[in-house]
């Protein structure tokens, strides 16, 4: 059977990530969550990336890691740049279930076409013919596990339609209230393990008063159950590690206090519970958050040189 390593692996994120720092006292202490380092937060453009080659099934396709569990499932959080004209015809099949949303351009997965806002759930053994990109496109890719691509026909009991979500196309969906008073699209709820995906979205909370933006604002930190992977798509989102803004990236194990958050210009961002369900519940901890706070990241030391968003 022809085998080829498809682990988007980069030096930066690799088996050394054991440990969170950098920023200051207030940082959790050093701790893995499913594999992978408490990552609150980078900016994924500022990040390192290779190209990846020819053995890979994605050649000539840019990958930048966000998240990586190089000693467990091999599981890994990535941004893909296919270049404009890229195609893949050699069929195949992944060992992992593959989840997405495009970003920006288009990209076309065995006839079916994906452009900005789509989002797909591919699940392990989904075999692949053709895969081709003819203005390029920009993809938040998650690769449940080790994510190899195997040249063959796929094996009895691996591939399992039950879980394939082909096509969302989420601009069609319906923003649903929450409670916290911002609106939700879900994309996907595993029964199973109760895991979760799905778009968030905030109106700016803190609004120009006179012409002045105001210097901060007052809330109350929350702890989650379960890791709570989080992308803004779009705007801003003051934290106390900084202002997220848009290709902003959070890793954030369970258990530990994040926020308060304010926006002054809203935002939209993908969310991910792994682990088990989304939920959790308020700290005892109310802060203040300044609005321009600077940039002071709780990343693993393998990131302590990422700079601040710009």
């Amino acid at each position: 059977m022809n085998r080829a390593p498809f682990a988007i692996a980069i030096t930066m994120l690799g088996a050394s990530l054991t440990a969170v720092s950098h920023a200051d006292h207030e940082c959790p202490p050093a701790q893995l969550a499913l594999g992978r380092p408490h990552i609150d937060f980078v900016q994924w453009q500022v990040l390192p990336s290779r190209v990846l080659g020819p053995t890979n099934s994605l050649p000539g396709v840019k990958a930048t890691a966000l998240s990586y569990d190089a000693t467990g499932t091999r599981a890994v959080s990535v941004i893909f740049e296919f270049p404009a004209g890229w195609i893949m015809d050699k069929p195949h099949y992944l060992d992992s279930d593959q989840e997405f949303l495009v970003l920006s351009g288009q990209l076309e997965v065995d006839g079916t076409a994906y452009g900005p806002n789509d989002y797909a759930y591919l699940p392990a053994g989904f075999p692949h013919r053709l895969l081709r990109s003819e203005q390029g496109a920009t993809l938040l890719n998650f690769y449940e596990g080790e994510h190899l691509a195997f040249y063959a026909s796929v094996p009895d009991g691996l591939y399992q339609p039950r879980k394939l979500i082909r096509k969302i196309e989420t601009a069609k969906l319906r923003w649903t209230p929450a409670r916290d008073g911002s609106r939700r699209k879900l994309l996907r709820r595993d029964k199973a393990t109760g895991e979760e995906t799905w778009l968030t979205q905030a109106d700016a909370d803190v609004p120009a008063s006179h012409g002045d933006y105001k210097a901060s604002a007052r809330g109350v930190a929350q702890m989650r159950d379960a890791v709570e992977e989080f992308f803004v798509l779009d705007g801003e989102l003051s934290t106390p590690r900084g202002v997220m803004l848009t290709g902003s990236y959070a890793w954030r194990a369970p258990h530990t206090a994040i926020g308060p958050s304010a926006s002054r210009k809203g935002y939209t961002a993908l969310i991910r519970s792994k682990g088990g369900a989304p939920g959790g519940n308020a700290t005892d901890q109310t802060l203040d958050i300044a609005l321009d706070a600077p940039y002071r990241p709780c990343l693993p030391d393998t990131l302590r040189g990422a700079v601040a968003p710009k």
